[in-house]
């Protein structure tokens, strides 16, 4: 049970029959007045449950009119993502963050080698040459991972019964908050809907080109 001081709000709405195979989890992130939070990423955590052998061990993340697209891609430990570069000018992909420390010198296209994710961690990935430019790769420990869309949702379906340890990340959760948790419990042909509330500071974002009159890069 998560205390009011985690600025986190989780409402069971209901638990409805399907005809799935396996119960699901839909969860719905808004902020404080009911907007939609696209880009958090939830993980769920269980023991037994193995990645399907033919789990897509890979992403990608595309740099398209000097942004990340997505900005925020959640991968498996272990895979791999590559970084093409859609723009006609260089970008130089970096990131010093603890789970993944890494550089892709000046290049365009697809030029870059796929770099791979070995640890599970929270990447923030920027360009040397364009300093608004922000991403993030969500390692995973599961696979058991998605990302909300647009209107705020995620879903993960194919649970089998049990308990499940959940987890919630953003980007603008507070600095040195790793993810908020929740208990999800899974029986027979179920899809459990969660509506969470995400009570988050300001977001502070960079300047995204030079000041009038500079030069373009």
């Amino acid at each position: 049970m998560l205390n009011a001081s985690h600025g986190l709000k989780i409402l069971l709405l209901s638990a409805l029959t399907t005809n799935t195979l396996a119960g699901e989890l839909q969860v719905l992130v808004t902020d404080e007045q009911g907007n939609p939070k696209p880009d958090a990423v939830i993980e769920l955590f269980s023991t037994g449950i193995l990645i399907p052998p033919d789990w897509p061990m890979s992403g990608v993340m595309d740099q398209i009119d000097k942004e990340f697209v997505g900005p925020v891609l959640a991968v498996v430990a272990g895979s791999s993502v590559s970084f093409p570069n859609s723009d006609d000018v260089h970008h130089h992909v970096y990131s010093f963050s603890p789970a993944k420390r890494f550089e892709l010198p000046l290049y365009t296209g697809n030029a870059a080698a796929p770099v791979i994710f070995e640890t599970a961690g929270v990447v923030t990935i920027g360009c040397n040459i364009h300093d608004w430019m922000v991403g993030y790769i969500y390692v995973g420990h599961s696979h058991l991972i998605a990302v909300t869309q647009a209107d705020g949702s995620a879903r993960i379906a194919n649970l089998p019964d049990g308990a499940y340890t959940a987890k919630l990340w953003h980007s603008g959760l507070a600095p040195g908050q790793d993810g908020l948790q929740f208990e999800v419990s899974i029986a027979g042909n179920n899809s459990v809907q969660h509506e969470i509330s995400l009570q988050q500071p300001p977001a502070q974002t960079l300047r995204r080109a030079p000041l009038p009159g500079l030069r373009q890069y």
